[in-house]
């Protein structure tokens, strides 16, 4: 499963599962989540016993946090999400180890599934007894009462959950996969329970860059060391141009097990690499946009003989804030430099 972390949360949605081995989406859809009532919810008809399955209804949630997440058996939630149609082997991949406990506008209490992810976010933005915005799918309602897997939040304060809320640079700390530095980390972290996960593209593109040396720096000297990595051009339609890198691979192969060279003409989706032992995959997007020249001094003297770097020459973005049906959209200003 696709876990956060630098940067901004990019939690998954089943239904629309963000896991290792897919990035389907650019970015976090709120607008599929329907405002809903838990008191509503937990009025509803139950069953006497088994559960009753539904495909991942979307809702959003206002309630007051009760408890931060604790371990709680996850069995029945995975077994469901595979009967109601999820590939098994997304499932097995999905990162939920805990339950937290809400309540709701009349006092009632339920305990709901979290993903990892967003659980380890909790604790440092939003106090036990706070008001928040839960994003969750209902999965299945058992005698119990519902089963809710909750993917992402925001609060009454007004954070906007597409910003990053524990930015490298308010933590002082390096990223997890090592690929920047306390004050620059170009992307987001993710993070999967199995090294060898699958890696796709998210979007059509043509391969440019292919770095095989697991030592290799970040694009700016001295601020750690980003690995094997790829980097895939997509063009659009209007002429306009993005770069989106992998990088911490363990492999970079395709599908069927074979090298991946620049030049490769790929699909949205397709395989590109694995993830590396160290369980992460540092992933970023850079548009080439008017005034997003990355403003390094020497990117000439280093780069400017290997027409391969020229991905490194833009600013990255946070993926969640990027919509490529508009960055693509035939008649949008602006050209690509």
């Amino acid at each position: 499963m696709w876990s956060r972390v630098i940067g901004c949360r990019l939690a998954g949605v089943v239904a629309a599962v963000v896991l290792f081995g897919a990035l389907p989406t650019w970015s976090f859809d709120y607008a599929r989540y329907q405002a809903a009532d838990l008191d509503e919810l937990l009025a509803q008809p139950r069953p006497a016993k088994g559960v009753d399955i539904y495909p991942a209804r979307p809702l959003r949630l206002d309630v007051t946090l009760v408890s931060y997440a604790e371990n709680c058996p996850t069995a029945l939630l995975k077994k469901t999400m595979i009967t109601a149609g999820v590939a098994k082997e997304l499932v097995d991949g999905l990162q939920v180890l805990g339950c937290i406990k809400v309540r709701s506008a009349k006092g009632r209490e339920l305990r709901i599934f979290v993903q990892d992810v967003v659980s380890s976010f909790l604790p440092r933005e939003v106090p036990l007894g706070s008001p928040v915005t839960f994003f969750a799918i209902h999965v299945f309602t058992a005698p119990e009462g519902p089963g809710l897997l909750v993917n992402e939040f925001s609060t009454e304060a007004g954070n906007d959950p597409a910003k990053a809320s524990s930015d490298q640079r308010t933590t002082g700390t390096e990223p997890p996969c090592g690929c920047g530095a306390p004050d620059f980390h170009p992307g987001i972290d993710m993070s999967n329970d199995r090294g060898g996960s699958p890696v796709q593209a998210v979007d059509d593109g043509v391969v440019v860059k292919v770095e095989e040396d697991e030592q290799a720096a970040v694009d700016v000297p001295d601020i750690g060391r980003c690995g094997r990595y790829v980097v895939v051009r997509h063009s659009y339609s209007n002429g306009h141009v993005a770069f989106s890198r992998y990088a911490q691979l363990g492999r970079i192969v395709d599908a069927g097990g074979r090298p991946i060279a620049p030049g490769t003409r790929i699909r949205k989706t397709d395989k590109i690499g694995e993830v590396g032992s160290g369980k992460i995959l540092h992933f970023e997007l850079r548009p080439v946009v008017p005034g997003a020249l990355e403003p390094v001094a020497g990117w000439t003297t280093r780069y400017g003989a290997d027409p391969a770097m020229e991905w490194s020459r833009y600013q990255p973005v946070n993926p969640r804030n990027f919509d490529p049906d508009t960055f693509g959209k035939i008649g949008t200003g602006g050209s690509p430099k």
